[in-house]
């Protein structure tokens, strides 16, 4: 995999980086119908890198696996996203939807878009709370957030909020994560608690492990550090 950098000093990153996120780039063209499949094999070959800053820069920029092949690179491959105020600490893509999500110190969370060849903020939520963690489901309809006073949402990947809930737990929300199925989603705490909810915002599970800081589901995974 190769970055492409263009020239000018606007494209460099000089501050340490705190996220990031990857996203491949889909078809220019995409038809309107539900259920339409990507070549995966073509759709990984390029696309986009999302970067979050202590300055409150979220970059993006093109990459590709072409690197000894002649391909049409597009006529902007860095941008420099502003708007935020304090650090970005996490920034996540919407693949389905190509759309990037980043969030900042303060609770401050951003939704981008490019239309046009331009980059602009679709969406912003901000209840003054820091924000712990932030997924996408797998389809790109929903949002997940979590904010470190227990209180979790979810909401449309349009912005209108499904159900929220606020958790009276013995520890910390710092992870959530969602099911393979989009229909559960699963919350990790300071205290080691597991906290599972289904997507209508009931209580399914609470079981104990050891503390943990960050969650991924695969077939029955999650990554946990004592």
């Amino acid at each position: 995999m190769h970055l492409h950098f263009e020239r000018c000093p606007g494209a460099r990153c000089d501050c340490p980086l705190l996220s990031l996120t990857w996203m491949g780039k889909v078809p220019d063209e995409i038809p309107d119908e539900e259920g339409w499949k990507l070549n995966r094999t073509n759709y990984y070959q390029e696309g986009w890198l999302a970067t979050g800053n202590v300055r409150g820069v979220v970059g993006v920029t093109f990459s590709t696996c072409h690197c000894k092949k002649v391909f049409e690179e597009p006529l902007r491959t860095n941008y420099n996203l502003r708007g935020h105020r304090s650090e970005v600490f996490l920034v996540k893509w919407n693949e389905p939807y190509q759309k990037l999500a980043s969030c900042d110190s303060s609770g401050i969370i951003f939704v981008w878009i490019k239309y046009e060849g331009r980059w602009s903020i679709e969406l912003i939520n901000d209840r003054n709370t820091q924000v712990t963690d932030f997924s996408w489901s797998h389809d790109g309809r929903m949002a997940l957030i979590c904010y470190q006073d227990g209180f979790v949402l979810v909401g449309s990947v349009a912005g209108q909020r499904y159900w929220s809930s606020m958790l009276n737990l013995d520890g910390t929300i710092t992870c959530g994560i969602w099911t393979p199925d989009d229909q559960q989603v699963l919350f990790g705490t300071t205290t080691g608690q597991v906290v599972v909810m289904d997507v209508h915002g009931g209580m399914a599970a609470i079981s104990t492990s050891s503390k943990i800081d960050s969650c991924e589901i695969g077939r029955a995974s999650c990554r946990e550090r004592v």
